[in-house]
């Protein structure tokens, strides 16, 4: 008995699968692009590292005169140039929201030490880096203006710890709570700290005259 011929439209369908099949399954399996993903990440991470921050900003009015003080916490351990390079981008943040005639940068290595001499030094924005010269322009004429720096290039190796931050913070909290005209406030200063931290009055002592220098060398 012989068998009819399919017709020619069956074989090339066959055919088709055959080819098709192995392919689609060759296309779902093949490993996907992974750089826009790992793009999003680096950049996730990028933005969220922070190089300062500007903790508090003071307008301080005098004679008609706008000046901003800005209190900035610089994370990391910078160099005086970068310190400089940090100062530009803070003017360029804050110029698109104050106007001012003369702006000061205070720059800490952390928050606690805020309210004190700051511990990496100063910059001025103002006409001819001068503070003073504040009234020679008008608010917001950032364009007339040039820094002036008081920068300090620190050693980092003696940089209090953040445990030794803390305690200086508690000996200065208490230190203002305490009569200022008594002789022996900063000996009492120093057992409220030793007896809060469970420390020898004299390592208290070690880490109140560490900050002391930390901050001015």
């Amino acid at each position: 008995m012989k068998k009819k011929r399919k017709a020619n439209w069956v074989y090339t369908f066959r055919r088709l699968v055959v080819f098709l099949v192995p392919l689609g399954c060759a296309l779902w399996f093949w490993p996907h692009e992974s750089t826009p993903t790992t793009q999003l990440k680096s950049e996730h991470v990028s933005m969220s590292e922070e190089i300062y921050t500007i903790e508090e900003r003071s307008p301080v009015q005098d004679d008609g005169v706008t000046r901003y003080v800005y209190d900035v916490v610089v994370h990391g351990e910078p160099s005086t140039d970068e310190l400089q390079s940090i100062s530009h981008d803070v003017i360029d943040e804050v110029r698109q929201s104050d106007q001012f005639q003369a702006a000061l940068l205070r720059f800490y290595d952390d928050a606690a030490y805020i309210g004190t001499d700051p511990t990496l030094g100063e910059a001025v924005f103002a006409p001819e880096g001068d503070y003073a010269l504040a009234d020679w322009v008008e608010p917001g004429q950032t364009d007339e203006m040039s820094f002036g720096w008081q920068l300090r290039e620190k050693e980092w190796s003696t940089k209090l710890t953040d445990k030794e931050i803390q305690i200086w913070a508690l000996w200065q909290e208490q230190y203002t709570k305490q009569d200022p005209d008594d002789p022996d406030v900063k000996s009492k200063v120093t057992r409220i700290v030793s007896n809060e931290y469970d420390l020898d009055p004299k390592a208290v002592q070690q880490v109140v005259l560490k900050q002391h220098v930390w901050a001015v060398l």
